[in-house]
């Protein structure tokens, strides 16, 4: 966990992405690099998450919100098509996602 998202008053939204969805890149050696992305398992994971915490519709309406929305979102972030997406452009995607960047309060 990078030192700046550890503390409880620190951003407790990418203190979860890293602690509970991201993977942590090795190096050749296997060595960790203290870089942190999300593979699309780990993306939808934290989708489904978000979209029942923060999307206040019924579950059927925000089964369709991830039906219709996550690949869309996916591929947007996903730009080099490569599997993954850095940990760090995560509460864009999941603003993207739920469709109003800036009626959400993502914490």
């Amino acid at each position: 966990m990078p030192e700046r998202f550890s503390e409880e008053r620190d951003d407790r939204l990418m203190n979860s992405l890293i602690q509970n969805y991201a993977i942590e890149m090795k190096d050749k050696d296997g060595v960790a690099t203290g870089h942190f992305f999300c593979d699309r398992d780990g993306a939808l994971d934290v989708s489904k998450e978000v979209v029942n915490t923060h999307f206040s519709k019924e579950k059927s309406q925000q089964s369709k919100l991830l039906l219709d929305r996550f690949d869309e979102t996916w591929n947007h972030f996903d730009v080099n098509h490569d599997g993954i997406v850095e940990v760090g452009r995560m509460p864009q995607f999941l603003r993207f996602l739920l469709g109003n960047a800036l009626a959400i309060d993502l914490q």
